[in-house]
C-alpha cells in the first residue's frame, strides 16, 4: 500500500512539473514569436487611430488613479474631450506623485507652476538635510541608549576614552 502512495505521489509531481514545463514554454513562444508578430499587426492596423474615449478611458485604466481621481475629475464619461489633456495630466501626477519628488518632475515637464510655498503652509515646510538623522528614523522619541555599534562620532572626536 505505501508504495503504491509514493507512485501516486510521483506520478502528481511529474504531472505538475510537466504542466509547469508547458506552461513556460508557451510563454516563451509567446513572447519570442507570436507577440512581434501579433504587435507589428496591432502597429499596422492602430495607424490610423484618433483620439477617442475608449482610448483615454484605457490610459487612465493603465495608470491604476485612486480615488483622488474620481473627486478631481469626476466621471470619465462626462469629460469632454478638450478636457481630455487635463484628465491625462492629473492621472500621471497622481501616479508619480506618492513622493514629492516625482510630483515636482512631472510638473516640471508639463511646465506646471507648482511652487512648495503654494503646496504647504509655511510652518509645515522643512529644510532639505542630505542626510536625515537617525534618531528622526528610530520610531521611539527617546534618545538611543549606548553607542551604535559601527559610528561614534563622539568616540571619533576624541571625547570618549
Amino acid at each position: 500500500m505505501r508504495e503504491i502512495q509514493c507512485a501516486v505521489i510521483d506520478i502528481d509531481r511529474y504531472l505538475e512539473d510537466a504542466v509547469r514545463a508547458k506552461h513556460q514554454l508557451d510563454a516563451e513562444n509567446w513572447r519570442d514569436v507570436i507577440r512581434p508578430r501579433a504587435m507589428r499587426l496591432f502597429s499596422t492596423r492602430a495607424a490610423k487611430l484618433t483620439w477617442s474615449r475608449a482610448l483615454v478611458k484605457l490610459i487612465v485604466e493603465e495608470l491604476f488613479p485612486d480615488d483622488l481621481f474620481t473627486e478631481l475629475v469626476g466621471n470619465l464619461d462626462r469629460v469632454p474631450p478638450r478636457q481630455w489633456p487635463h484628465m491625462l495630466a492629473i492621472a500621471v501626477a497622481l501616479r508619480r506623485s506618492w513622493r514629492r519628488h516625482g510630483l515636482a518632475q512631472v510638473a516640471k515637464r508639463l511646465r506646471v507652476s507648482l511652487a512648495a510655498n503654494d503646496i504647504a503652509p509655511r510652518q509645515q515646510i522643512r529644510s532639505h538635510h542630505p542626510r536625515p538623522s537617525r534618531t528622526r528614523f528610530s520610531g521611539s522619541p527617546r534618545p538611543r541608549q549606548g553607542s551604535p555599534l559601527r559610528f561614534d562620532p563622539a568616540r571619533r572626536r576624541g571625547l570618549r576614552p
